[in-house]
């Protein structure tokens, strides 16, 4: 959405006030400024997503999200759909593996934080961290009404190798609510089998990854096949989450 009548103050103050949710750093990063002041079809539609009111604060009241994630998700995927989410009346929930016992022969060392905490990431720029609402042994299906898997590539990379991921996305799909991805969330949709015969989009880079696990790929920004829904980049995040809405408030 264009905002043609504000101000260059109000656009200098708005920018100013994205900077303050992003730290400089010396590293390739996704800049959420920058996504939201590009002169784009979908940047703008993410501007709006991100920063305009609630058009209406309880949408989606009584409903509950699971956004299924480990550390390494990209930052603006979770943070911008919890925000829409909740400020439409959604409950949110971030549901994670526990983070377990490693074989010191693999060298692995996680922080305390990791028992509560996913760790966001900007492409490959550590973020902040987001808390725990539960951990997937303690998350039952019935209590969702729909699941989203956002990107980063550590993190569905992470959690496409745990069994109870790939079975709570699989029980969630199988229930027929609305199972979402977006970027490379789709690795979990992969690995949990459920992409064969399926139409489906994910980031460009693993569109093969896709097509080998038996889905008719498509480079559109959100792609709706039943209760799978799927999308491409931090920019398609709006038609997502809008796709998933409309499964709910029919």
């Amino acid at each position: 959405m264009n905002h043609p009548t504000a101000s260059a103050s109000d656009q200098n103050a708005t920018l100013a006030r994205l900077q303050q949710f992003m730290t400089p750093a010396l590293v390739p990063s996704i800049s959420t400024e920058l996504l939201v002041s590009a002169d784009g079809e979908l940047n703008r539609e993410l501007r709006a997503f991100l920063l305009d009111p609630p058009s209406n604060p309880t949408l989606l009241k009584g409903r509950t999200i699971a956004i299924c994630c480990t550390n390494g998700v990209e930052e603006v995927e979770i943070t911008g759909a919890m925000r829409w989410l909740t400020e439409h009346g959604a409950a949110v929930h971030v549901v994670s593996p526990r983070i377990g016992a490693f074989d010191p022969t693999r060298g692995l060392r996680f922080p305390p934080l990791c028992a509560t905490h996913v760790l966001a990431i900007r492409l490959m720029e550590n973020a902040g961290w987001i808390k725990i609402d539960r951990h997937l042994d303690e998350a039952n299906v019935a209590d969702y009404d729909a699941v989203i898997l956002p990107g980063g590539c550590w993190n569905p990379d992470a959690l496409r190798a745990d069994p109870k991921a790939r079975v709570f996305v699989s029980d969630m799909y199988a229930a027929g609510k609305p199972t979402c991805a977006i970027c490379h969330g789709q690795w979990v949709m992969v690995s949990a089998g459920l992409l064969r015969g399926k139409k489906a989009t994910a980031v460009w880079n693993i569109h093969v990854d896709l097509a080998n696990a038996g889905a008719t790929v498509l480079d559109e920004p959100c792609v709706v096949d039943g209760n799978l829904i799927t999308a491409r980049f931090p920019y398609d995040l709006p038609r997502m989450i809008h796709a998933l809405v409309r499964q709910l408030v029919k």
